[in-house]
């Protein structure tokens, strides 16, 4: 699970760098077009790192509710 968690935060650098131009070009008022191999990037990188996300929290809960059930068992 550490190599997904390092894995996202990996997914985020691109992001940031892409996103960063891009919302200048937004607030500038020389108002440019965003490329749009931009944008399909940046939905994947999102899209990776809300998949990453899932998989850690999913992880997470699974060891959480596999830990209850040996504390439980362990009480009787």
């Amino acid at each position: 699970m550490e190599k997904l968690i390092i894995l996202r935060m990996f997914f985020c650098f691109p992001l940031f760098g892409l996103l960063l131009p891009d919302a200048g070009i937004l607030l500038s008022k020389n108002q440019g077009r965003i490329p749009m191999t931009h944008v399909i990037i940046e939905l994947s990188l999102v899209f990776c790192i809300l998949l990453c996300t899932a998989v850690i929290a999913y992880n997470k809960k699974r060891n959480q509710h596999h830990a209850d059930e040996h504390n439980e068992a362990s009480y009787t």
